[in-house]
């Protein structure tokens, strides 16, 4: 079997078997911890196949490409599917180390979660649209049954306000997915790019281009698309939010990178679509902090937090250089790590003292150096402060958005940095810094597994870190990669579809039957 699909096909068999063993607790923790273990693993193997390889491609039944479903994966694409499986491993030493009560885990927890992994890869993995859209909706229940896990009030209102809003715009992504077809004849990724350039970019194409990004951009969190993420997140049973906030919205920043590279390239939609973009991108970052600076709850904080995070990555895109896509790039995989760490401590503190209240959990320091020592590292690193993970993305945006004159969105860039600063001072303030508060019931942590967890996944950001200087240039190797585009439509489409990005006569092509 071909290695592209082993990131989906193992969780989704895993996922089978543990609901066949659903009344045997131990079996399901084993089941998903032999996949939680191995997915690093192999999603590594594929990460230096693709880097000394190239993009590797399946052709599922050997079917043309053109026709059959189409597994491509290339720089970008391993590199997410490699540091998701880092988060999955920290969620699932989180959930057994003390993180979901017994009842809680036999209840169908361990398969939703396994699920919820296969559909990430098979996003991050495909080719073609339709299985996108096939992705987002596994990944749609999936991650709407792991909302609602506990039955809670809170969680049934929200799950629906949640999964209303992700069925719209699945509903608009079909539509649309539908509408590319019958203009351009295919809804593989490499084939439409080719024909939309072939046909000069039409209007019909920047029609597409900006349903298309309605559509990620919702999935993302993007402003002003962002609403239904704060109110529904925090909602989510501790450590299934760690991973809903690192991963999730990184599929939605993952398919705009994606097919905006391939397909719909900023430049061809005129001079309004940039500016554009960099608005959104400083309106979704200032907003998105100024809601966590406002908040009293450790988890809506850090919810309001993915939003404006988001804000960076857009700017990245909008930016479209390759340092600027290079610097999205590894500012999404510093994401995936630094944000779940930071709700994995967050829901370390729910479940030892019941709630994430700033006012009601105070002087953690004193019961639990370690988690706050495990929370300073990972905020630091989420606000930008050198040498940590996330000062690399931000003086890479910085740097890229100064050489091209976006000075404005710098300035919201920089101000953001300062707010989410503010935001985890008072948060160290409040629950860490305070003052030992007495009695039983504010002892030492009983729970320390949960604590591990946080731990294991902040040291893989701190390591991220220190070996940055051999990760940038693969990162930009793939910016560089998603900029071309021709590396993966020929390893696709094959070489002569790629010659046809650049070469002449792409009028004469275009109007052959």
């Amino acid at each position: 079997m071909n290695l592209i699909l082993a990131p989906v096909i193992l969780p989704l068999l895993a996922a089978m078997l543990a609901v066949v063993l659903r009344s045997n607790l131990k079996a399901q923790r084993v089941i998903s911890g032999l996949v939680a273990i191995a997915l690093p693993i192999l999603s590594w193997v594929l990460f230096d196949t693709v880097r000394n390889s190239g993009v590797q491609v399946l052709r599922v039944g050997d079917w043309p490409a053109t026709l059959g479903i189409v597994f491509a994966l290339d720089l970008m694409g391993s590199l997410f599917v490699f540091f998701g499986a880092i988060t999955f491993l920290a969620t699932w030493l989180f959930l057994v180390g003390g993180g979901a009560g017994e009842d809680s885990e036999t209840n169908l927890l361990h398969p939703m979660m396994l699920v919820l992994v296969g559909a990430v890869n098979w996003a991050f993995s495909t080719g073609d649209l339709f299985n996108l859209f096939v992705s987002f909706e596994i990944l749609l229940i999936a991650s709407y049954v792991l909302l609602i896990h506990g039955n809670g009030a809170g969680q049934v209102r929200e799950g629906f306000k949640f999964v209303v809003l992700n069925f719209t715009a699945g509903m608009i992504f079909l539509a649309t997915a539908g509408l590319a077809y019958g203009l351009f004849g295919t809804l593989n990724m490499a084939e439409l790019g080719v024909r939309i350039h072939l046909a000069n970019y039409p209007p019909e194409a920047v029609v597409l281009g900006v349903l298309f990004f309605c559509v990620f951009g919702m999935k993302a969190a993007i402003f002003p698309l962002f609403a239904w993420l704060p109110d529904s997140y925090p909602k989510a049973p501790p450590g299934v939010l760690a991973y809903f906030s690192g991963i999730l919205t990184k599929v939605g920043i993952y398919s705009l990178y994606r097919l905006f590279s391939l397909c719909f390239p900023p430049a061809f939609f005129g001079e309004w679509f940039q500016p554009t973009l960099l608005v959104i991108a400083g309106l979704t970052m200032f907003i998105g902090v100024m809601g966590a600076f406002s908040q009293y709850s450790f988890r809506r904080i850090l919810s309001f937090h993915i939003i404006s995070q988001i804000g960076y990555m857009i700017f990245g895109l909008a930016i479209y250089t390759p340092l600027a896509l290079a610097f999205g790039i590894f500012y999404v995989v510093h994401n995936m790590l630094v944000k779940s760490a930071l709700l994995l401590v967050s829901d370390s503190v729910i479940v030892n003292r019941g709630t994430d209240d700033l006012k009601k959990v105070t002087g953690l320091i004193h019961v639990s150096p370690g988690l706050a020592l495990i929370f300073l590292a990972a905020a630091l690193s989420l606000a930008g402060i050198p040498p940590l993970s996330g000062f690399y993305g931000k003086f890479g945006f910085a740097w890229e958005g100064f050489n091209e004159g976006h000075y404005l969105t710098v300035f919201f860039a920089v101000l953001t940095g300062l707010f989410t600063l503010a935001s985890m001072v008072k948060i160290w303030r409040y629950s860490f810094w305070g003052e030992k508060q007495e009695g039983p019931e504010n002892g030492p942590l009983s729970r320390k597994g949960v604590i591990f967890a946080a731990g294991f996944l902040t040291s893989a950001a701190l390591v991220l870190a220190a070996t940055g200087g051999w990760f940038m240039p693969i990162m930009k190797q793939a910016g560089e990669e998603l900029l071309d585009r021709r590396p993966y439509v020929q390893a696709v489409m094959g070489s002569d579809a790629a010659a046809l990005l650049d070469g002449p006569g792409w009028q004469e092509v275009a109007q052959k039957p």
